[in-house]
């Protein structure tokens, strides 16, 4: 009966031992750091998202935000800014890869990111209205590149950061997107994003819908809403961009054990954005049809809108 019993214990000790997770030193073999990739690679076509009822949502708003990666709490959104860097890339460099190369998906097709037509009228993306940007020499021109004279001195022309092939095959041209100060100007995204309340979990809940690329390169002294509507070049629906998101690892800050992807760093809203507008009556934008456009008065209704969500949420709990 003991013999038994012990068989029993050694046998259950074994199975608990091959549950535990695998220990694996800090340090490889040539005795530099271990970079752990595998839970990256198994789960990366795994995408976390939350199942919300129509009949659970009582009340949404859209709101627009910029998010400007001079705020050092974006930074790691920005850099590196070297195109050729091996391991880590920046945002856009990210979304670059995946317009040209793509992926390939667990059924072995290869996928692309899909770029949908800024509105010509405005910022606004007009889903599931918006066109397509096909894959050929408008997808080039939607990347074009119009020089500022006081960083480079060319020809009055456009640098195309994307070239092509045939109608599939894309490459970034590095020249241009590195060497002629595109990256250092692509500053600014543009996101749409809805913010709800499920009564199903009674919590409000916020999603970024899409994200557009602004080219502050085209920054004039015209009105403050029409270089907005310039710098827009496309769309990008955020659910299509996730699946790549989450196979790249960002660039640590301030701390190189600590690693984790553009769809966490999302996820978990490690990034910091300010309101330029919403879904309203007007359908107007903060900085649109103002006269005198101060500082002061985009202060104030940005204010107003982030109050007017703040009190939504607190008056549903209100006795």
């Amino acid at each position: 009966m003991k013999r038994t019993l012990l068989i029993i214990v050694l046998v259950g000790a074994a199975l608990g031992m091959q549950a535990q997770h695998r220990i694996n030193s800090f340090f490889n073999e040539l005795g530099t750091v271990r970079i752990e990739t595998q839970e990256l690679d198994e789960n990366a076509d795994t995408i976390a998202t939350i199942f919300h009822r129509t009949d659970d949502i009582v009340w949404s708003r859209v709101v627009y935000r910029i998010i400007d990666m001079r705020y050092k709490q974006n930074f790691q959104l920005y850099f590196p800014t070297n195109p050729d860097d091996p391991k880590y890339w920046s945002l856009f460099r990210l979304i670059m890869d995946a317009v040209c190369n793509g992926r390939t998906t667990l059924d072995g097709q290869q996928e692309y990111l899909t770029l949908y037509s800024a509105n010509p009228r405005g910022i606004k993306p007009m889903f599931p209205d918006s066109m397509i940007i096909p894959r050929n020499k408008e997808m080039q021109t939607a990347f074009a590149v119009r020089p500022m004279s006081e960083i480079i001195d060319t020809d009055d022309r456009d640098e195309y950061l994307i070239t092509f092939d045939d109608s599939v095959n894309h490459r970034l041209d590095i020249n241009t997107y590195g060497y002629q100060n595109y990256v250092r100007n692509q500053i600014k995204y543009l996101t749409m994003e809805i913010v709800f309340f499920d009564k199903h979990t009674s919590r409000f809940y916020s999603k970024i819908m899409a994200i557009a690329p602004l080219q502050s390169a085209m920054a004039s002294d015209r009105d403050p809403y029409d270089n907005l509507v310039n710098q827009v070049r496309f769309w990008i629906l955020f659910d299509h961009l996730r699946p790549f998101m989450a196979r790249k690892y960002m660039i640590p800050l301030n701390n190189s054990s600590k690693r984790v992807t553009f769809d966490n760093f999302f996820a978990e809203h490690l990034y910091t954005s300010y309101i330029i507008g919403d879904d309203n009556m007007y359908d107007r934008m903060i900085v649109q049809g103002q006269e005198a456009l101060t500082e002061e008065f985009v202060h104030r209704d940005q204010e107003r809108i982030a109050n007017e969500l703040l009190n939504t949420e607190l008056d549903l709990w209100e006795y």
